[in-house]
């Protein structure tokens, strides 16, 4: 009975997100930078202790190669700020360029 207890108790414990949880992550094909790093927060806001450098890693891994990617890989952002702070700007012009077309 004990056993059948714990058993049951044990698998009914809420479930913690860890990094992994960013790796299942991709941007699609047609999906928005908007999107995915909406996508991307909401995954990274409930995990909790995640450092900045693993978050970042996971992010360059995942995001559809392009310009924002390059950029990233060249020149990794230094802190959460600057990281918010070229996503704005990479959305800007994904959204500029959509508009156009």
């Amino acid at each position: 009975m004990v056993s059948k207890f714990e058993t049951q108790f044990v698998t009914s414990r809420p479930h913690h997100q860890t990094s992994i949880a960013l790796i299942n992550i991709r941007q699609e094909k047609e999906e928005s930078l908007r999107t995915f790093m909406d996508r991307f927060g909401k995954i990274a806001l409930n995990i909790q202790n995640l450092s900045l450098d693993v978050a970042m890693h996971h992010m360059v891994t995942t995001l559809r190669p392009g310009l924002f990617t390059d950029s990233l890989c060249m020149e990794p952002a230094a802190n959460l700020d600057e990281l918010k702070r070229r996503v704005a700007k990479f959305m800007q012009l994904e959204e500029l360029r959509e508009f156009r077309n």
